[in-house]
């Protein structure tokens, strides 16, 4: 009796197919819908800024699985790719949400506001004795020391 093999014997493998047309078809149609999302965006501002990049990102990151795994030939390389993708996703989300909370926190704290000092004039009234004529330049200063 002769052991049976789960594999294909005598080189006789499946010839390695890429569903090119496909493909090209799927990441022509996620590039329209970035596309067409941004320009709505523009136009109408239907979300925040911060909303739009992280839907661009969900309409960004299978485009980048199709390219690693079809074209950079990854396809049986799944759990690292897994790993080397997820891992730095996970802790980018962990920083950026650290980050907002910790600026939500420290909103009302704030020591940078700025307070109206006045009203700056580029030009002096024109002066009552002839009409159209400006005044001279102060020379003391302003109670602001300018």
């Amino acid at each position: 009796m002769q052991p049976t093999s789960p594999t294909p014997s005598h080189g006789h493998e499946e010839p390695h197919r890429v569903p090119l047309w496909a493909l090209f078809l799927i990441l022509l149609a996620l590039t329209a819908a970035e596309v067409i999302l941004y320009d709505l965006w523009v136009n109408y501002r239907f979300v925040p800024k911060y909303a739009l990049v992280i839907l661009i990102l969900v309409f960004t990151l299978p485009k980048a699985a199709i390219v690693m795994t079809y074209f950079m030939h990854l396809k049986f390389e799944k759990q690292i790719i897994i790993g080397l993708a997820v891992v730095p996703f996970v802790m980018a989300c962990g920083v950026v949400l650290a980050i907002l909370s910790d600026t939500l926190q420290l909103k009302p704290q704030a020591f940078n506001r700025v307070k109206a000092i006045g009203v700056y004039q580029t030009h002096d009234e024109p002066s009552q004795t002839e009409p159209g004529a400006h005044q001279e330049p102060r020379t003391q200063p302003s109670e602001y020391g300018y």
